[in-house]
């Protein structure tokens, strides 16, 4: 059943050429931090910096931080200080740039429309700025973020992988924890906004005045139309591709650590009703099974002869291995650190290595690319209940 409304921002529901509005922008920028430093050094550090955050695979690393780690070091700055300028500049001089673009009157409509059945609505724009960038481009679109209540605003603090990353989309899957057929994206751009998502059996929609036969389109009020057909259509099959569950893979080690970001020791432990898992159980869980289960299933089809492989009940190590009382942070960042060396492993198969057989002892013969899939399948089993536990305890 559909549930949730992914809608692009830019010339989807805020008329923005970026070829007009990037020369402005980095214009504006440059002149205010020219006190600083030369104008054309700064946004030459500034656009690679850029091309950083667009070329981060690893969920460890925020986009916020990929930028970071390159910005401030190439031009021997202050992070502190420039910080502050920089944020500066996005609370004074940026809502200026409003004047490049221009407000689609039917946008308001649409996502108050959506609200009011229900839906949650996300603005899923590429998270290449900050929040607070991204909160005043939606004013420039009459959908100020205090008026409306979007479930979640892509940016770059939260996020680790951007548009055309099929990870993207499934890190805000599992943020949301939402399957694919609850979802649909709605954007302008096949490349950045539809193939991507549909790589992950998502339901896409094409906002333009001539979508072509690819993908179903139209203007923002002819999708509403198409949405209510959605509702009581079928529920797309998911697709198990190589690209989709190595998507996942990323995508959901990336949800993982920006649900948990933010938590405070006894949030960590707290169990939302007495027999069920805290936080730290959650994540504990999933690095034992990530370390004990998943990492030494891909090894054993490095063996000549297809593996045999057992059926394990994890469930009981959460009291045997004292979960409560394990470190939330540690065990977090064991579990991403195990699940890249899994990503890199992975990453170098091809199609029929990913294909080769085993017989497991409930499954009977399966495959890695299905054994891999139920991996996926596990992580968002955990990403929805930490998501209903952190609901329950924050």
């Amino acid at each position: 059943m559909l549930k949730t409304i992914l809608l692009d921002l830019d010339d989807a529901l805020l008329d923005n050429k970026m070829e007009s509005f990037l020369p402005a922008y980095f214009q504006r920028l440059g002149d205010t931090m020219s006190d600083t430093f030369a104008p054309d050094g700064f946004i030459r550090e500034l656009v690679v910096g850029s091309q950083k955050m667009l070329e981060n695979s690893d969920p460890r690393v925020t986009l916020e931080e990929a930028f970071a780690d390159y910005f401030y070091p190439a031009l021997d700055l202050n992070a502190g200080k420039v910080e502050a300028q920089i944020y500066t500049f996005y609370k004074e001089i940026f809502p200026s740039l409003k004047a490049v673009t221009g407000m689609r009157p039917s946008a308001r409509p649409v996502v108050e429309s959506l609200l009011s059945q229900g839906f949650e609505v996300v603005v899923a724009t590429n998270p290449l700025f900050p929040r607070v960038a991204i909160e005043e481009r939606l004013r420039w679109a009459d959908l100020a973020p205090e008026e409306l209540p979007f479930t979640m605003i892509t940016s770059y603090e939260i996020f680790h992988f951007t548009k055309p990353q099929p990870a993207y989309y499934a890190e805000i899957l599992g943020q949301l924890g939402r399957q694919p057929h609850e979802v649909v994206m709605v954007g302008n751009d096949p490349g950045l906004d539809l193939d991507p998502a549909q790589v992950l059996s998502m339901r896409v929609y094409h906002i333009s005045d001539d979508p072509g036969d690819k993908y179903p389109g139209g203007s923002l009020d002819d999708m509403l139309e198409w949405i209510e057909q959605q509702v009581s259509a079928p529920d797309p099959e998911e697709t198990r591709t190589v690209q989709a569950i190595s998507a996942r893979l990323s995508g959901h080690a990336g949800a993982l650590a920006t649900l948990v970001r933010k938590l405070t020791d006894d949030e960590w432990k707290r169990q939302p009703a007495p027999g069920e898992w805290s936080p730290v159980e959650i994540v504990c869980h999933l690095r034992d099974v990530e370390l004990e289960v998943n990492q030494p299933r891909l090894a054993a089809f490095s063996a000549a002869e297809p593996p045999h492989l057992t059926a394990l009940d994890t469930d009981p190590w959460a009291d045997e291995r004292d979960y409560l009382n394990q470190s939330g942070p540690e065990a977090l960042s064991d579990f991403l650190e195990a699940r890249v060396a899994l990503l890199q492993e992975l990453e170098v198969l091809n199609e029929i290595e990913w294909g080769r057989p085993a017989v497991h002892s409930l499954l009977g013969p399966t495959s890695l690319l299905e054994l891999m899939g139920i991996a996926t399948d596990h992580d968002f089993l955990h990403l929805a209940q930490i998501q209903a536990t952190l609901l329950e305890i924050t």
